[in-house]
């Protein structure tokens, strides 16, 4: 297929932490040594502070970096290939595959939080974990900043209770347990929403909704960069069976099944989490939200008719289908 990719404006500094098994993935479909992924530095594990049980520290390897690096080196592979990045757009096409922010207009959300970004400059030349940390405000996550210091994101239950000062987000961390000056703060981003979203519908006549553009994590969660990628091979396999002459209404209700399917799992795995945390009264609305939203979207009953081998979608045998049920795991 000709293929051209037409790029909008991204977040600025927007961070991320890609674990190992989504790096190893990126690597194997684009052909990548591991090593010219490593665009940020390395993390090893994660502390959580998040129930009444105190600190745990789980292994999870992962590299922090900026949105912008890693899509940069992934540009650059898809341009050596013949991909026109930053194309102009050709009106006629087949298809137009829509993948930039977060769902908008009528998309179903699973709540109200928000989640602002900051950069502290400190000393964190022996920090190699993120940690995540409840309080009665709402939860932080900090990592090493690839520029240098640490990468904090709090997430608030409303855009009235989020601290977007200096003075503001110190207290915050200073709540669990890390002493930041304000004047350490050098960077500050905007109140965003963060709460899980899925577009609605997530395919209109040509155009196919993929990436975070159809379904965007919470980002408790972890692994949003994962999803999207395997959501795009996804939608690859349906668009490639289309083009091979399968029934398009099928290959497509497919596709947005499995969504569906991805997204009921998700908003109920973080119901468990926000229940589970300490002063879990102040997502209380939260988790109704995306209790109901779970209800609302999960395509439980309805049979899955493909399932994906290797890249491709092939069909389920009568004794592989089953009706989907939400389940935790990858988009398949």
């Amino acid at each position: 297929m000709d293929v051209q990719i037409v790029t909008a404006k991204r977040p600025a500094h927007r961070i991320l932490a890609v674990s190992i098994e989504t790096l190893a993935l990126f690597a194997s479909l684009f052909d990548f040594d591991l090593a010219e992924l490593q665009v940020g530095p390395m993390v090893r594990e994660r502390r959580v502070d998040w129930s009444g049980h105190g600190l745990s520290v789980v292994a999870q390897v992962a590299v922090v970096c900026d949105a912008g690096a890693l899509t940069a080196v992934l540009a650059r592979r898809l341009q050596d290939a013949g991909v026109m990045v930053d194309g102009l757009g050709d009106a006629d096409v087949d298809w137009i595959i829509e993948a930039a922010g977060r769902p908008a207009g009528a998309a179903w959300s699973g709540g109200e939080r928000v989640g602002c970004f900051s950069r502290i400059v400190m000393d964190v030349a022996d920090e190699s974990a993120t940690t995540i940390t409840a309080t009665h405000d709402g939860w932080i996550f900090t990592s090493p900043h690839p520029g240098g210091g640490l990468a904090v994101l709090i997430v608030a239950p409303s855009a009235m209770t989020m601290a977007t000062t200096p003075d503001g987000i110190a207290k915050w961390l200073a709540r669990s347990g890390r002493t930041v000056s304000p004047d350490a703060i050098v960077e500050i981003g905007r109140a965003e929403p963060v709460a899980p979203r899925l577009s609605a519908p997530l395919h209109v006549a040509d155009r196919l909704i993929i990436g975070e553009g159809a379904l965007a994590l919470d980002p408790l969660r972890g692994d949003g960069t994962g999803f999207a990628l395997r959501g795009s091979l996804l939608a690859q396999a349906v668009l490639a069976a289309i083009d091979k002459g399968w029934d398009r209404v099928r290959c497509l209700a497919h596709y947005e099944r499995r969504i569906r399917s991805a997204f009921s799992s998700h908003l109920r795995g973080c119901c468990v989490h926000y229940r589970a945390a300490r002063h879990s009264d102040i997502w209380t609305g939260e988790i109704t939200a995306m209790e109901r939203l779970a209800a609302q979207v999960d395509p439980r009953g309805e049979r899955f008719e493909f399932r994906l081998e290797g890249v491709d979608l092939v069909p389920l045998t009568a004794t592989d289908r089953r009706p989907a049920r939400g389940r935790r795991g990858p988009v398949r």
